[in-house]
């Protein structure tokens, strides 16, 4: 997740991460997180706009050059995660994911605001002042993407490795990002947990037929 206050360098870092990542081989995906109260995808007057008016609970609009489903309702970061398959999705925004964090800023302060334990690297603005910050990185994306790329993939890497959860349907393996991941085995860990034989850090496998 990149998450800062507003024209602290979020999208500036998020565009150079996609392109470093691409270059690295790996899929990307992205999720905005717009606070904008007024803001709609679709605009009124439109074909799809008179869609969801007259009650369709998802529609979709497909062209020449892409495909947009919209649903007539906000979406949670878990639901919205469910659609990505990617080896990476970076969250630009605070969507409400628990995963690990670059935060930008202009000013000590707004690290200060911002600042979770979640948080791994500093970017944006104040990383043409700063070096560093009580022990974090502070990497300027526009020049040293591939320190923050490197980071990220260690970070991934522990991420993965603390969840390491597989799913598969009919003997066919279901690709998650770490988030989803770790949610999963969150929610399987916390139904087990108070079973006769239960024991911290034990595989666990679930079967489900039919």
């Amino acid at each position: 997740m990149v998450k800062g206050f507003s024209k602290t360098g979020k999208t500036t870092t998020v565009t150079a991460l996609i392109k470093e990542l691409r270059k690295r081989g790996y899929s990307v995906g992205t999720v905005k997180d717009i606070h904008y109260q007024g803001f709609a995808m679709d605009q009124p007057g439109t074909d799809t706009w008179k869609h969801t008016g007259a009650g369709a609970q998802r529609v979709t609009a497909m062209g020449l050059k892409e495909t947009d489903i919209l649903f007539s309702r906000p979406m949670d970061i878990k639901a919205v995660l469910k659609y990505y398959k990617e080896d990476f999705v970076i969250l630009e925004g605070d969507g409400g994911a628990d995963c690990p964090v670059i935060l930008t800023a202009r000013t000590p302060e707004d690290i200060e605001k911002r600042m979770t334990d979640r948080v791994i690297a500093i970017s944006g603005i104040i990383a043409s002042e700063l070096d560093t910050w009580k022990g974090l990185p502070v990497i300027d994306c526009t020049k040293e993407v591939e320190k923050m790329a490197d980071l990220i993939e260690k970070a991934t890497a522990k991420e993965k490795k603390e969840a390491d959860v597989l799913l598969t349907i009919d003997g066919v393996e279901i690709p998650m990002v770490p988030f989803v991941k770790e949610t999963l085995k969150n929610v399987v860990t916390g139904a087990v947990k108070a079973l006769d034989g239960y024991e911290d850090g034990k595989e666990i496998i679930v079967r489900v037929k039919g």
